[in-house]
């Protein structure tokens, strides 16, 4: 007996789709095997905002870590800000555990120099940075400069005035 005309066609027309959803389920298995889940280096931002701090200091210093992918829950993230040069001499940080991200809040004036180190702990790994932050005013506006740890010379960040490094993987025994 004969094949009826369009059969094969048909046959292909179901068979298409239906491997294309089978592709669906299986590759992210094979991309990502099951013990593993896609790199996701937390960051380190500093920027100046537009929200004042107080009577006489115009504006604010946010610095947060988040995820880079924006849905890794940490087990503990802390910022630590030490070292101000300034009206507010004194040291602010911060620490949440579960949570994706973590910031802090501090004057921005000119002048200001502060220390600025950061972890976040996931349970296989644990990502640290350290950098040096001074904000400073000039007529064309906010002027950031930053060293980041490790390194001797300084970025200036203008437009906008806004940091954000990747934290560093630390290797765990």
């Amino acid at each position: 007996m004969a094949v009826p005309p369009g059969v094969l066609e048909r046959a292909v027309l179901v068979a298409v789709p239906l491997a294309l959803v089978a592709m669906i389920f299986v590759t992210p298995a094979v991309v990502w095997p099951l013990h593993t889940q896609p790199t996701d280096i937390p960051l380190l931002r500093v920027e100046i905002t537009d929200e004042r701090w107080n009577a006489t200091v115009n504006e604010t210093a946010l610095l947060y870590v988040r995820s880079a992918l924006g849905f890794t829950l940490y087990e503990r993230i802390w910022i630590n800000v030490s070292g101000f040069d300034g009206p507010q001499d004194r040291n602010v940080s911060s620490e949440g555990t579960r949570v994706p991200s973590l910031e802090v809040k501090v004057p921005a004036f000119h002048g200001w120099v502060g220390n600025v180190s950061a972890a976040a702990v996931r349970e296989d790994a644990t990502f640290r940075t350290n950098a040096t932050i001074e904000f400073g005013w000039d007529p064309d506006g906010w002027l950031l400069r930053v060293e980041p740890g490790g390194t001797t010379t300084f970025r200036v960040l203008r437009e906008p005035p806004a940091y954000t490094a990747t934290m560093r993987r630390e290797v765990v025994p």
